[in-house]
């Protein structure tokens, strides 16, 4: 009786985890499903819609590793039972604002709750179960990664179509509270009090945050703002001085966010150069793609989602199949054969035009899903397999902060291209969802030039991965958690 209940109190510490990792993926892909829709309802353009999405993205990235730490000092049951209160009432914020403006402001708290979640997930399943199952609990919470991205374009295509954008917010207070009594009950209290001070580096997190939100408010407003303009050429200047404060600080702070230092190594820096063009590739195509099937071709919101659903749910069968591939021909090897997957993906979105068949359509979307379930474990592997053993947890949250940094970049250098098109033949400084009622030509030559650079961010992916040297792995893969 006694190990019955304590396997069933196992299964709720790992369905109270994995709903947060379902809940904080879908999360990015559901608000990309409803851009079209964002934008429509508060008639803005494309760069300042996608504030919506880069503004989570941008407080995750600089908040993850600092939580992770908080997590360590002060309890990780207490951050992640705060994480997922603040994530719930933040997305019923969202869904009830009603401002451009406050939807953004709700969605930096979302990112707040999201970065205590996924910061301190992985190690409440590492604590909380045997060794023998630890390795399946963190597939189960990769794999809730990976379905959480593919099924949040078929659900908030779905809402978006039958309700309204409001609801992809809204539905996420009842899976919320739910998760949050579990988690409440079953997550055991932590049990290690430390007296010291917390030793994570909140100065490098606020940083990262400045330097990279207003490089990223320059690039996506200044062809709408004018490249000249005070706000925006304030922005470049402000966001290289707080970069290089970030690595002064760096260098000399006792606690620092990221060991910088690491990328003096050619296996590493390559191998997390190589991941973060693969980031900005995925990201710039994630962004776009639904906005070209609803404009350039008409597909409504929800057979927009659902076309998008379907070959992202490769990820589920090759994402864990990677492992053992890479077993057999090599991690490197079938970095390269992603890459070759991607660039096919992109070229076919380049060189068909509005008249592009639905399989074409498909068969593009789908090479991209195996791209990403094929890229993500044998590159992390191959940056763990170039770091010493006793650097491999500093490597692998560079490489984690990597990822979402570049996801950030991705959608504003795509969404940059994108807008610089649609406005040539519009009067500066015209305001609005321009794209909405841009014709179809320009709107299809807007995401022909974004592509196309994409098919170069792969070609440099790809080159990069040719660079490292496959050595010997130093760790188990079993003992990484895995995320897109």
């Amino acid at each position: 009786m006694y190990r019955t209940d304590e396997r069933f109190v196992r299964r709720m510490i790992v369905a109270a985890v994995v709903l947060g990792s379902f809940m904080g993926a879908t999360d990015s892909s559901i608000v990309i499903i409803a851009l079209t829709s964002i934008s429509r309802y508060f008639d803005v353009g494309t760069s300042a819609a996608s504030w919506v999405l880069i503004i989570y993205l941008l407080v995750i990235t600089g908040f993850l590793i600092p939580f992770g730490r908080l997590g360590d000092v002060w309890g990780r049951k207490k951050i992640f039972v705060a994480g997922f209160a603040i994530f719930t009432a933040g997305s019923f914020f969202c869904g009830a604002s009603g401002s451009l403006p406050e939807l953004i402001l709700f969605r930096a708290v979302q990112g707040i709750g999201g970065a205590m979640i996924i910061a301190t997930g992985s190690a409440i399943l590492s604590v909380s179960l045997p060794a023998q199952t630890r390795g399946r609990g963190l597939g189960y919470l990769s794999l809730a990664n990976g379905l959480g991205l593919a099924a949040g374009f078929g659900i908030g295509g779905i809402i978006v179509h039958f309700l309204s954008w409001q609801w992809i917010f809204f539905m996420n207070v009842p899976v919320g509270l739910f998760a949050l009594i579990i988690a409440c009950i079953f997550i055991p209290g932590d049990t290690v009090q430390r007296t010291q001070p917390p030793a994570f580096d909140f100065a490098g997190a606020l940083l990262v945050i400045l330097s990279a939100g207003l490089f990223t408010y320059a690039l996506s407003l200044g062809e709408e703002m004018g490249w000249h303009s005070v706000p925006i050429i304030g922005a470049i200047i402000l966001s290289g001085i707080c970069s290089l404060l970030f690595i002064t600080w760096e260098k000399h702070t006792p606690s620092p966010l990221l060991q910088l230092g690491m990328l003096k190594n050619p296996g590493i820096s390559a191998g997390i150069g190589a991941a973060m063009f693969n980031r900005l590739v995925l990201s710039g195509m994630t962004f776009l793609i639904p906005i070209y099937l609803e404009i350039v071709k008409g597909y409504s919101t929800g057979f927009t989602g659902l076309l998008l659903l379907a070959p992202s749910l490769l990820i589920i069968f090759t994402g864990p199949t990677s492992g053992a591939l890479s077993d057999r021909i090599g991690s490197r090897r079938l970095c390269v054969l992603a890459g070759l997957f991607l660039f096919l993906s992109v070229g076919i979105f380049v060189i068909f035009d509005n008249t592009i068949a639905l399989v074409a359509i498909l068969t593009a979307l789908a090479f991209r899903g195996i791209s990403m379930g094929l890229f993500s474990a044998p590159n992390l592997r191959l940056v763990l397999s170039s770091t010493p053993e006793d650097d491999q947890g500093s490597a692998a949250s560079l490489w984690y902060f990597s990822r979402y940094l570049s996801s950030t970049i991705g959608i504003v250098i795509f969404e940059m291209i994108f807008d610089h098109w649609i406005r040539k033949d519009v009067a500066p400084g015209t305001a609005g969802a321009v794209h909405l009622v841009s014709p179809i030509a320009t709107v299809e030559a807007a995401f022909d030039t974004a592509f196309m650079i994409g098919v170069i961010f792969v070609i440099v992916m790809i080159i990069l991965t040719l660079l490292i040297r496959e050595g010997k792995e130093h760790c188990e893969p079993a003992d990484f958690d895995i995320r897109d």
